[in-house]
């Protein structure tokens, strides 16, 4: 059996002009002018063929039946209006999830977390570690923090900073029996990098002009992320190629020292949504204070490049 149906539109008018009594206020609660509603109404009235409303020059109000009407009719809007409410509050209630690499995650991210529930205690987040590009289809990302070469479009993430990387050593390794004078004098050191960043030693000789050095002839070990080479560096293991920004606060307690400055351009960090979509409110608050945490950040590694020249090796063959 089809449902009576009236038009939803226009009853939705009347019970809106019956609830406030006037259609003065149900003008201004509905963004329209009065006689917008009074012509709703009118629609309504011709289908029902009843009479909804006395008109008249003190105002409108409503017939025995508009009465009876109404009454029947508004529990309905008010279920609907609690329904709204329940569904929209448990769409808010929904975590942010977020996928970051893992060092960014123990290195930035998770020691600031508790001043970002401080400032949203309404945002709930849910951190997944992954590196490379998300796939927004598979996997449950609202944002995902990724490093790109190129630069993205602003539909597509909203930049956060450029990437530096640089070799970085032990002050013990630096002042050890092997010295590190010039670019071919690593060869007498391990090379430390991340399986995430296998490439990282490569391009920066490339880009350092030095196409020519023997990375094949160095020992080179291997970690599962960068924080654990950067952890194995600090600890006098070898010598790791390091992303600069994100060891601003390493910097300044100086367990590590940059070698052969300066450090060269690796692409950016960027915060990334799915294709084609709009990044949510609350991810955009996000991602927004991320902005402003990552101030001091890239403050820190600035000053960093700046230190004092007996603590860099000036870059030379």
């Amino acid at each position: 059996m089809t449902r009576s149906l009236p038009p939803l539109n226009p009853l939705h008018v009347f019970e809106v002009a019956s609830r406030l009594g006037s259609f003065t206020k149900a003008a201004q609660a509905l963004g329209v002018t009065p006689s917008a509603v009074s012509r709703q109404i009118a629609v309504l009235e011709a289908f029902l063929n009843i009479r909804l409303f006395h008109r008249g020059r003190e105002g409108n109000t409503l017939t025995e039946l508009g009465v009876r009407y109404y009454q029947n009719i508004a529990p309905g809007f008010e279920m609907i209006s609690r329904a709204t409410d329940r569904i929209t509050r448990g769409h808010d209630a929904k975590p942010l999830d977020l996928r970051v690499p893992s060092t960014f995650a123990v290195q930035f991210l998770i020691p600031r977390l508790s001043q970002f529930r401080l400032e949203y205690p309404n945002i709930r987040i849910r951190i997944t570690t992954g590196f490379g590009p998300a796939d927004f289809v598979r996997e449950l990302v609202d944002i995902s923090i990724e490093v790109s070469a190129a630069d993205l479009p602003p539909s597509r993430g909203i930049h956060l900073f450029q990437n530096w990387v640089q070799p970085l050593c032990s002050p013990h390794l630096l002042s050890g029996a092997n010295p590190l004078r010039q670019i071919d004098d690593l060869l007498q050191h391990r090379l430390l990098f991340s399986s995430n960043r296998p490439t990282d030693w490569q391009d920066w000789v490339a880009a350092i002009g030095r196409p020519d050095f023997m990375l094949d002839k160095a020992e080179m070990i291997e970690f599962p992320n960068s924080m654990l080479a950067n952890q194995a560096a600090a600890d006098g293991v070898g010598i790791v190629i390091g992303q600069i920004p994100l060891l601003g606060k390493d910097f300044s307690s100086h367990p590590l020292v940059p070698l052969f400055s300066p450090p060269v351009r690796q692409g950016s960090y960027y915060a990334v949504w799915q294709e084609g979509t709009e990044a949510s409110p609350k991810a955009r608050k996000f991602v927004a204070w991320l902005q402003r945490q990552l101030v001091p950040l890239l403050s820190a590694a600035s000053e960093a490049d700046a230190r004092d020249e007996r603590e860099v090796v000036s870059l030379r063959r």
